[in-house]
């Protein structure tokens, strides 16, 4: 009977300290800056320019204003970029040294990666959100988190002009 007690105990002990995907969604972001929210609503993040993305049309690209978003931790921040859709925040790229405590800490707190063979790196999907780790040149990492409702409003709002011309006729 104790060592049951003593199993059971040990078992939920280390389930409490591993994290799982939904606690992507729960942070729903990099740092302060929330994913599905406006890119009006944070300080530090000042726009760039207009770029076409495949999915997005008309998305902009925000960065960080100076002494914003520079480190993670002990880690630099090389490259920040905060990509929008009619203002609202859809993907989030961070670059970053590549550093195995950074991956370590990503496991820790969202649990274990899923690996995609054809492209090569390691994601995290939530329900909402997906964030990927991957290589970005010898000796740095790109983390990218994208919102899949920001997809679904897209879709919607398409939908919502294709109806639109259809009443016009």
């Amino acid at each position: 009977m104790r060592v049951t007690i003593l199993m059971l105990f040990l078992f939920s002990a280390g389930l409490a300290e591993a994290q799982d995907v939904r606690e992507l969604d729960k942070r729903n972001g990099f740092k302060d800056i929330k994913v599905n929210t406006s890119v009006l609503d944070y300080e530090g993040l000042e726009f760039k320019k207009e770029t076409d993305d495949k999915l997005f049309p008309e998305a902009k690209i925000y960065v960080p204003i100076k002494g914003y978003y520079e480190s993670i931790g002990s880690l630099k921040i090389y490259d920040l970029e905060v990509k929008t859709y009619r203002d609202s925040i859809f993907q989030i790229i961070v670059v970053t040294d590549k550093d195995p405590n950074l991956y370590k800490g990503l496991k820790k707190a969202f649990g274990e990666p899923e690996y995609h063979y054809r492209s090569g790196f390691y994601h995290w999907t939530a329900e909402n959100l997906r964030l990927s780790y991957t290589p970005h040149q010898k000796d740095k990492i790109e983390m990218k988190y994208e919102s899949f409702l920001m997809r679904n409003k897209l879709k919607k709002d398409k939908e919502e002009v294709v109806e639109a011309i259809v009443d016009d006729f």
